[in-house]
């Protein structure tokens, strides 16, 4: 019996992308810290998807590939979006300009927070950040389609329509 293999891509790229993009937004990204709720529960949604496009019954093992997959999806999301919004230090110095025009103090050191904060925000950084992120939310994926399986996958195969017996050809 020849069974069709599930389509792991395109789920983990509907649901990575959604995953990602939550995690990389400035206040949603924070839900994150909560067992890595969007990645987990990404890759959950991601096995559902799954499921409801695959004819057969899934093992663990497919809610494992493709919430490994959403997982790094979600990464890369997370880190291009997190290249787009980063900081500017210009930015963030006129800011401080206005602040102190208004009669607000600044810090002393603010001059070398900013600089130091900027240097984190440096391609080699994001690179380290996102393989870091990358096995980090690819782990928690597999998590989280393991229990998305769990949740949502056929447990047994559909029955089978009852077939006609005819006369039996005894005489």
């Amino acid at each position: 019996m020849n069974a069709q293999k599930p389509e792991y891509l395109r789920p983990a790229l509907i649901v990575g992308a959604v995953a990602g993009l939550l995690s990389g937004l400035p206040f949603f990204g924070l839900f994150n810290c909560i067992c890595c709720l969007w990645i987990v529960g990404g890759a959950a949604m991601a096995a559902k998807l799954l499921s409801s496009k695959t004819p057969g019954i899934l093992k663990p093992s497919d809610g494992a590939i493709v919430g490994a997959l959403t997982g790094i999806v979600a990464a890369l999301v997370s880190t291009v979006l997190t290249a787009a919004l980063k900081p500017d230090v210009e930015t963030a110095r006129r800011v401080l300009d206005w602040l102190s025009s208004l009669g607000i103090e600044q810090p002393s050191n603010i001059d070398s927070l900013l600089e130091r904060g900027s240097s984190f925000l440096s391609p080699g950084w994001l690179l380290l950040g996102l393989f870091v992120s990358a096995a980090v939310y690819a782990l928690m994926g597999v998590l989280g389609g393991i229990i998305g399986v769990s949740l949502f996958a056929r447990k047994a195969a559909p029955p089978a329509p009852p077939t006609a017996s005819g006369p039996s050809d005894a005489a």
